[in-house]
């Protein structure tokens, strides 16, 4: 199964999870678990190292990526402005009590002929009036206001599975893709599989211990072998000990694995082995 069809397994359940899901920590916690399990099921399939590692390199990146759905959306409600009339509270009856008095006032001034008193008690009369008609006038008082409102937003589950299905079919590109450049890196596709690589070194490594009359024919084979996949093993040596990781001896100086490499441009695919007799002052 390909990296897909692996995904297609997580998705009814993943669907289910996210849809019971009234946060966007717990979606993020479900997705990560579906890319987890796929990633899994993907890398368990997979013989080649190397394209293990790169492929989980990969995988990581998506699962990270995951968190970018935790992002806030902060946003900003204007609320529609309101009015609201009051009118200004006056005591109009002391006002209108004023005003019977001026006018009882002025009709005695009248009435005894006293024109100076009847003509202020009328002049009083006009300003009481105008101040009562002023102070009973209405005022509108206007109070907007401003909302700013937090809004956290949850994913489209069906744009959410859309853009997964495409990153995961991305992977399977991603795999073929990787397949083929370490193919080229080491040296070819007959020698790609490490598996045949490291049987190949065992083989090798266990002729090393047979007597001289048995080892020689089969190592000459097992050598014929390797020519015709495009490879050479080396024995350790002054001018290859560069392709080999040494470990101290005090009695000899022995191959215990062979180097593997590439008879086209001698590129080394295997790192051999091998005892170095270390001189003792």
């Amino acid at each position: 199964m390909n990296t897909f069809e692996n995904w297609e397994e997580q998705k009814p359940a993943l669907k289910a999870a996210l849809t019971e899901q009234s946060d966007l920590s717990g979606v993020v916690y479900s997705v990560r678990h579906a890319l987890l399990q796929t990633e899994q099921n993907t890398l368990s399939q997979m013989e080649d190292d190397v394209l293990r590692q790169q492929i989980g390199i990969i995988f990581s990146s998506l699962k990270t990526s995951v968190g970018l759905l935790e992002a806030n959306v902060m946003t900003k409600v204007w609320v529609p402005q309101s009015q609201k009339v009051t009118g200004v509270k006056s005591k109009s009856y002391l006002w209108i009590i004023a005003a019977f008095l001026q006018i009882t006032v002025g009709l005695v001034c009248y009435f005894k002929n006293l024109t100076l008193g009847w003509v202020l008690a009328l002049a009083a009369l006009v300003v009481t009036a105008f101040a009562l008609f002023t102070t009973t006038r209405k005022k509108a008082l206007v109070t907007s206001s401003m909302d700013e409102v937090r809004i956290t937003l949850k994913p489209d589950i069906d744009k959410l599975f859309g853009l997964l299905d495409a990153q995961l079919r991305a992977i399977d590109r991603y795999v073929s893709d990787f397949a083929y450049l370490n193919e080229q890196l080491r040296g070819g596709a007959e020698c790609t599989d490490t598996a045949t690589l490291t049987r190949v070194a065992d083989l090798l490594e266990a002729l090393y211990d047979c007597e001289e009359e048995v080892r020689a024919p089969a190592e000459d084979a097992a050598k014929q072998m390797l020519e015709g996949m495009g490879l050479r093993a080396l024995d350790y040596s002054s001018e290859s000990r560069k392709l080999f990781s040494a470990l101290p001896s005090k009695s000899e100086t022995r191959t215990l694995s062979p180097a593997i490499v590439s008879i086209a441009d001698y590129r080394l695919l295997r790192r051999g082995t091998a005892a170095v007799k270390i001189d003792v002052a």
